[in-house]
């Protein structure tokens, strides 16, 4: 397992959730953490206000699938902190300085898409147990399959950067 954090940018980070502390220690990170690692596979789909919207988290089940279906993205306002309550899904991280812009941000969606380059910086393979963090630098494509499609069950709890940086 491995985390990347480039001088004073922070970028993604991954690990296994019981290491989160290492790398966080404000309310924020802990509110967030202890709701990820409380929930069940069986957790309700859908918006879950944590601390109004800076902090809130988005329960979903999809299946995974090839990179053609699913988009290169990058946020702004908020922080992503992903994990798989069931099944495994790979995400492609990509670092965002150079990427070729398809669809511009928006504010309201907090999302740019990007025209995927081909070859991923990194890819993650979470599963139960792990997490990932996502910060405004890091373009990242989730619900990639690694192997045969599979049924999944995710959180992304969304962090308002404002508030940890």
């Amino acid at each position: 397992l491995k985390h990347y954090i480039t001088g004073s940018t922070k970028t993604m980070i991954f690990d296994q959730l019981s290491e989160w502390p290492r790398y966080f220690s404000s309310a924020p990170w802990r509110l967030a953490f202890e709701y990820v690692l409380a929930l069940k596979p069986d957790a309700a789909d859908g918006r879950h206000a944590l601390q109004g919207d800076d902090i809130y988290a988005m329960v979903m089940a999809y299946e995974t699938g090839p990179a053609q279906q699913s988009v290169l993205e990058a946020h702004r306002t908020y922080i992503d902190i992903q994990a798989t309550l069931h099944g495994t899904e790979r995400l492609d991280w990509f670092a965002l300085a150079g990427l070729q812009v398809q669809t511009a941000y928006d504010a309201k969606s907090d999302a740019a898409f990007f025209v995927h380059p081909g070859v991923a910086g990194a890819q993650l393979l979470l599963r139960p147990g792990l997490f990932t963090v996502l910060y405004p630098a890091d373009a990242h494509m989730p619900k990639l399959t690694d192997g045969a499609p599979a049924a999944i069950k995710k959180v992304v709890v969304k962090v308002r950067a404002a508030l940890v940086q």
